[in-house]
């Protein structure tokens, strides 16, 4: 299996391909021999990294920054990734095949820590050159993913190991299911409380624990609990771990036998699909922003949505397979995607323009519940979250236009702090259909590059460069731009694009507006801060660190100049230092409060608010349906 790194990079690899209305035209729905190509490929692909003296998988790791790694610039043997290759040998079949995965599986099973007195109990590193102790730290989902291999060798398999491996590999699921116990994941960390809910659920019945059985029920309807709070998900509409619930919940349909189980997880499964048929934008195929987590902003060809939706969406065709011009998980192949039909239609019809509200994440007055919005039209789509940050993970304002060609045509909000996004900026929004009003304000304490694995110390660091920007990703070369003291316009080929920076503050700085290429991408700027060598910022020394911007999008129709006209006649009132700013929009008035310095982030939430046409903007449930 990928690793999240990886799977992220895997996303973007179709990017070469043709458009997708082109493709899997001569194929028609999804059949066996499709599995078998992807099957077939992957193995193929994978034996050619497999390093005979390690019965492991080789890698060259870069120089990059990574989480919880400190490996660099160096060759690495992965135990995720050759775990999946076990398990993909014994779907491949053949006597040769089978040896070598019981060889692999043998040697990833001694890389567990077994020793229940360790505090990495259950774990594995994510290489045999870093085991759990010695990484930063270690990453306790590495339980949960080996887990639910091991657990699909066992169930898929099991039969074809020599008695002692499969009392092994029973073993090393043991564990691991009482390393996913121990550690009790919040129900909040959507893509893990249904993977671990998978490990534990199907290591119970396969190994008859009571024990185990009652915490993994108990979990799974914890879960479902979760959800009702707001009738969504914590982790929100993510391309990569939305995948990784679903297949989880499939798994779960899969092997348990348990009714009462089966039947909660039927719910939330289609819950899922729900949640994503709301945000899918068929003109791009992509799914519409807001994101919490994404790797890749491009989709890509995401077979398993094609192989769930019986091939009625196409990304690919059996040719395109078999001539191995697109590198698809694996794990599409072995497990059995199914869309609800209930949900179908979302995928497969685009319908009129449409607003889509949704709570993610629920809060305690005054601060307002997490929420997104999205505005689905034929020539874009563009997405925000109402309370969110600039995690690289993170795309909380995001839209796509330019139909459903590869590469994807995008805007993607980001703060950078020098090169790399800063994820101590936070950003607040309000939106109504294209229009959007947003405030960036920072938080101390907080973050660098992650929010938890990397703060900033003592609330200072040093940076050339703060700015907030719009990183635009195939705008045509030449792009036509209106530009003035404090806002553009700009012609993105099929699509246009408005951003006005309403106010803005930065110690002694004058932010300003500025327009970049910076290789492929065009980026629309606000720097707050921009020096010709690193300045020292103290968070206690900056009274004032905000910017509040205005940004409206338009399909292909009429000009760049009657676009800016009627985006500047729209008035604007008040400032935040006067309690709130109003925007008035094609759809009525927007407007939000928020603090202008920094402050812990609890005290960000609690100051802002947004407004529609004097209200409160409505909360909106995905589901009034209890699951349970």
């Amino acid at each position: 299996m990928l690793t999240r790194r990886h799977l992220g990079q895997f996303l973007a690899a179709p990017a070469l391909l043709p458009a997708p209305s082109l493709l899997g035209a001569d194929d028609g729905k999804w059949t066996a021999e499709w599995d078998a190509a992807i099957l077939s490929a992957a193995v193929a692909r994978l034996d050619a990294a497999f390093d005979p003296r390690e019965d492991m998988l080789r890698r060259q790791v870069g120089s990059e920054y990574r989480y919880h790694t400190n490996m660099r610039s160096r060759e690495v043997h992965p135990t995720r990734d050759t775990l999946e290759y076990a398990l993909l040998l014994l779907e491949a079949g053949g006597a040769d095949r089978a040896a070598r995965a019981a060889r692999i599986v043998e040697r990833i099973l001694s890389l567990q820590e077994t020793d229940p007195s360790s505090n990495w109990y259950g774990l594995w590193g994510y290489y045999v050159e870093e085991p759990a102790p010695k990484m930063s730290p270690a990453d306790w989902n590495w339980a949960d993913f080996n887990g639910s291999l091991l657990l699909l060798i066992e169930y898929r398999h099991g039969s074809r190991l020599s008695p002692a491996l499969r009392r092994n590999v029973r073993e090393g699921i043991r564990h691991a299911a009482r390393s996913v116990q121990r550690r009790n994941v919040s129900m909040t960390y959507t893509n893990i409380a249904v993977q671990g809910s998978f490990v534990t659920l199907a290591a119970a019945q396969l190994l008859d624990d009571a024990e185990l059985r009652r915490y993994a029920a108990e979990r799974l309807r914890r879960f479902a609990a979760a959800i009702d709070l707001t009738g969504s998900f914590a982790e929100y509409n993510s391309p990569t771990y939305a995948n990784v619930t679903i297949v989880n919940l499939t798994r779960m349909r899969m092997t348990l036998r348990d009714s009462e189980d089966l039947e909660l997880v039927d719910r939330i499964h289609t819950r899922a699909w729900l949640h994503l048929g709301k945000h899918w934008h068929t003109p791009t195929r992509q799914l519409a922003g807001p994101h919490s987590r994404s790797y890749s902003t491009d989709i890509g060809a995401p077979l398993w949505i094609q192989k769930a939706l019986g091939g009625r969406v196409a990304f690919a065709s059996l040719g395109d397979l078999k001539a191995r011009r697109i590198e698809p998980s694996a794990e599409t192949a072995i497990h059995d995607y199914r869309c609800p039909e209930s949900v179908a239609p979302l995928f497969l019809q685009a319908g009129p323009p449409r607003q889509h509200r949704e709570i993610f994440l629920p809060a305690s007055a005054p601060v307002r519940p997490v929420q997104g919005t999205t505005w689905l039209a034929p020539d874009l789509c563009l997405g925000s979250v109402n309370r969110g940050d600039f995690w690289i993970q993170r795309r909380s304002l995001l839209a796509y236009w330019g139909g459903n060609r590869r590469p994807a045509r995008f805007v993607q909000a980001r703060f950078l702090k020098d090169d790399y996004d800063f994820t101590s900026a936070l950003l607040y929004t309000v939106q109504q259909d294209n229009c959007i009003l947003g405030l960036v304000n920072f938080r101390s304490p907080g973050g660098d590059k992650h929010p938890n694995l990397d703060p900033i110390e003592n609330g200072e660091f040093e940076a050339s460069r703060l700015r907030f920007c719009l990183d635009i990703a195939g705008a045509p070369k030449g792009a036509k731009i209106l530009t003035g003291d404090s806002h553009l316009a700009v012609d993105l080929g099929g699509a246009k694009l408005w951003l006005n920076v309403r106010e803005a503050a930065f110690r002694r700085q004058k932010p300003a507006l500025s327009v970049e290429h910076e290789g492929d991408r065009l980026m629309l700027s606000i720097d707050l801060l921009r020096a010709n060598a690193p300045q020292r910022v103290r968070w206690s020394e900056t009274p004032a660190a905000y910017a509040v911007f205005s940004l409206a999008m338009e399909g292909a129709s009429g000009s760049l100049e009657q676009f800016q006209r009627k985006c500047q006649a729209m008035s604007y009132e008040g400032s935040l230092s006067k309690g709130r700013v109003s925007w008035r929009t094609p759809a009525g008035w927007i407007g939000l409060t928020g603090n202008q310095s920094v402050k812990p982030v609890a005290e960000q939430d609690r100051a802002f608010s947004e407004w529609l046409d004097g209200k409160p903007v409505p909360l909106v449930r995905l589901s009034d349906e209890r699951l349970a």
